[in-house]
């Protein structure tokens, strides 16, 4: 049925439901005859509301564009509530959906026509930030090398190895290369602990680093990264700079396609074999590179006789200790495995827990240490010696060693020793060296020389501690610290507001 059809069944149908009412078949005669003007009038209204909604969609297309190439806003959405980013070309920060939201609003000029449609555009810019996720965008140079500086080299020495670890925490953070173990040479709880409390407050993710770790012998090598870093630290990213942190990283991961990636595309031969350096590794290949670096054959170097040569298996683990140490190495193997795997290789006496047969050039070093430990090393309670105190005495016997280097000696050959912050050895003294006879003997020269001046009540700590520096200054000198401790300890009686003696000593 076309439509002329329909439109006059609908008119018979009116005259015949109206038939014999003259009111209503006025009406019906007053509607068509009005009809055409009416319609044209809807037509002409309806071209208006066309016109005005493509020019507003138009405005709104312009202002949406224009709004957000000048501010560049993020989202990621998490389990239970998304979060809004922005960021101004140099850092990232977090920002509430209100402040956007004013923003946008405040934005759209008073006289303009979209001002009938600001909620509107609100709405479709939110909705179209939702669109870009924080780790898909692309950070600028600036704040690429803003984060390389904090970490390099305060926590890594090269910037190939910062940028390796942004690329594996991009690789976390985007749940790729999960298999993928690093182990970490140095110290770093700290600093991993403060990344993973970052991570959660700004990105809401939680334990990124949890495959940053000491290796266990479960691990396999094959998946298993190496990792170095030059200390523990704190406190190296505030929140936003922890974000851009973040940011950066998964930037990396992003443009390089993962860790691995990185160091096969990017990373210096140098660096890329240290991280490789057990990925096609194995026990016994690990064991014999240490030992063409550490341990020498008598038999090869000898006419046929060993002369008795022998190193013990505490030496040999000392060794081992100081080999991955020095080569940055973690420690990949446990000592079992590691003594296993010698006694292979070497011939072992097991009522001597030594090897036979072997030497190291290594090992007079270690050992001029512990037979100076031994002979001049005794304990005394309520002293102590510092390390670097320990360096100098030990030169004093022509034994250079670093303080690193002593505090590995202590811990490995005299691990019931107590070594406080790797600094302070409480409870032990060097007779070397009489520490409090020297400060007894600055006291007694202090005390006869403040004996007769009447008009000083007391004495500083600081002038007593200059005295005795002065009086000693071709010797070693104690540390401020022990000299206070000492005195307090030795004069209690006389001890004024925590840092002065009373003079009435000096008549004592």
């Amino acid at each position: 049925m076309d439509s002329k059809t329909n439109y006059d069944a609908i008119i018979n149908h009116l005259l015949e439901v109206y038939k014999g009412d003259e009111y209503m078949l006025q009406r019906v005669d007053f509607h068509m005859k009005n009809m055409e003007p009416m319609l044209t009038m809807d037509y002409q209204n309806h071209t208006k509301r066309i016109m005005r909604t493509t020019i507003l969609e138009n405005e709104k297309a312009m202002f949406v564009n224009v709004f957000l190439s000048k501010h560049r806003f993020y989202y990621l959405q998490d389990s239970q509530v998304g979060c809004f980013y922005e960021y101004d070309g140099v850092h990232y920060r977090v920002i509430k959906e209100d402040d956007i939201q004013h923003k946008i609003l405040t934005n759209i000029p008073q006289d303009n026509t979209l001002q009938d449609w600001k909620y509107k555009t609100k709405n479709t810019i939110i909705k179209q930030i939702k669109t870009q996720s924080l780790f898909a965008n692309t950070p600028e140079s600036s704040t690429i090398q803003s984060v390389l500086k904090r970490l390099t080299p305060a926590v890594f020495p090269k910037r190939d190895a910062a940028k390796y670890f942004l690329t594996l925490i991009g690789d976390n953070i985007m749940k790729k290369n999960k298999d993928l173990i690093y182990l970490v040479h140095g110290k770093a709880k700290h600093f991993f602990t403060q990344l993973d409390h970052l991570a959660y407050i700004t990105i809401g993710q939680s334990n990124i680093m949890r495959n940053l770790i000491k290796y266990h012998e479960s691990h396999v090598y094959s998946k298993c990264r190496l990792l170095n870093i030059v200390d523990d630290v704190e406190d190296v990213f505030s929140v936003d700079q922890s974000l851009d942190l973040f940011c950066v990283a998964c930037h990396y991961s992003n443009r390089f396609g993962g860790a691995d990636e990185y160091l096969i595309k990017k990373a210096s031969d140098e660096f890329k074999h240290y991280a490789f350096y057990l990925k096609d590794a194995t026990k016994e290949g690990i064991v014999n590179k240490f030992c063409e670096n550490m341990i020498i054959n008598v038999d090869e170097q000898s006419t046929g006789h060993s002369n008795g040569a022998m190193i013990s298996w505490k030496d040999i683990h000392y060794l081992w200790k100081t080999y991955i140490s020095n080569t940055h190495l973690p420690n990949m193997l446990y000592s079992t495995t590691l003594k296993q795997i010698l006694i292979q290789k070497y011939n072992y006496s097991g009522l001597h827990d030594a090897f036979i047969n072997i030497t190291s050039k290594h090992l007079p070093r270690s050992r001029s240490f512990i037979d100076f430990w031994e002979k001049h090393v005794h304990v005394a309670e309520n002293d102590e010696l510092e390390i670097d105190e320990l360096c100098h005495l030990l030169k004093t016997k022509g034994i250079v060693l670093d303080e690193k280097e002593i505090v590995n000696l202590i811990c490995h050959f005299f691990p019931n020793v107590e070594l406080l912050n790797e600094k302070y050895i409480p409870n032990i003294r060097c007779d070397l060296w009489d520490k409090p006879s020297d400060i007894d003997v600055s006291l007694d020269q202090l005390k006869h020389a403040y004996k007769a001046r009447e008009d000083t009540p007391f004495i500083s700590f600081e002038d007593a501690y200059a005295h005795y520096c002065s009086t000693f200054s071709s010797k070693m000198i104690v540390s401020k610290a022990y000299f206070e401790k000492y005195v307090i300890t030795t004069l209690k009686d006389y001890i004024e507001y925590d840092k002065f003696i009373a003079h009435d000593w000096c008549s004592t």
